[in-house]
């Protein structure tokens, strides 16, 4: 009869709780949240919210957990306190998704060398975010940043050199070979090869060589102009931009070489 009782009452305490979907998403209420902030930012309204959770009115209580059905699930989280001391863990927004990532025909594609019948038109789909197409004027560096400007947020991995994970010296031979150039598989490899630059004569498509994890060439990128290269990095874990004067490149600088000369350079 006893244990007759006690599940009596934990039916009712059960029913008592609203009912939450695995799919629903949740948040964690953190010091300036208000339920109309809550609602834009999980594309919910506040009636559903307060319906979900039992709530008569707006005041919320820092570190309360809420139910938002039909809620958009949050990838990135920050670290709270509740109003116990106790860390929590609060869901953020998720930034606006990136562009697709490219195939090998598009890529070849975005490399092909211009033919005196091309136009300024598109001769591939267009892509939010990617580089446009070749054109008649174009030299073999602009199509060399076009197709590596395009490999942004391909995934990096290390010892990879398929566009499921590159990493650095991958990202950098693959997209040279794209242009029917070979160049070696390492970092310290690549270094050997090409005319040496300065640092204050860098142009586009110069490849940026750092010392990162040992004493040899150890990473590499290739330069956009105006101090930014394209690199697959490991910390970012995709290929992405970064500055040079960021300090802990500045730190790791170690030379530049230049693979590419037009018709009027002379390699030295």
């Amino acid at each position: 009869m006893k244990r007759l009782l006690t599940a009596l009452v934990a039916l009712a305490v059960l029913a008592a709780i609203p009912a939450v979907s695995l799919a629903d998403a949740t948040h964690v209420v953190r010091k300036g949240d208000t339920l109309g902030k809550i609602a834009r930012s999980h594309h919910v309204s506040v009636a559903t919210i307060q319906a979900a959770n039992g709530l008569e009115g707006t005041h919320l209580s820092v570190g309360t957990k809420l139910v938002l059905p039909g809620g958009t699930a949050h990838s990135k989280s920050s670290k709270a306190r509740s109003a116990k001391g106790k860390p929590v863990t609060v869901f953020e927004a998720t930034p606006a998704e990136e562009p697709p990532p490219p195939t090998e025909a598009e890529l070849a594609e975005l490399a092909r060398a211009p033919k005196t019948a091309d136009t300024a038109s598109p001769a591939v789909d267009a892509t939010p975010g990617a580089p446009e197409a070749p054109k008649a004027e174009e030299s073999i560096k602009d199509r060399l940043l076009r197709v590596a400007q395009r490999m942004l947020a391909v995934p990096y991995r290390f010892g990879g050199t398929t566009l499921w994970g590159l990493d650095c010296s991958g990202f950098v031979q693959k997209t040279f070979a794209f242009l029917d150039l070979g160049l070696p598989r390492t970092a310290r490899e690549q270094f050997r090869e090409g005319a040496k630059v300065a640092k204050a004569d860098l142009s586009p498509g110069d490849l940026v060589f750092f010392r990162t994890y040992a004493k040899y060439p150890s990473h590499v990128g290739i330069y956009l102009g105006d101090n930014r290269f394209v690199h697959a990095s490991s910390r970012d874990r995709k290929v992405t931009i970064e500055n040079l004067d960021t300090p802990y490149y500045v730190k790791r600088y170690i030379g530049a070489k230049r693979m590419l000369f037009e018709e009027n350079e002379v390699e030295n």
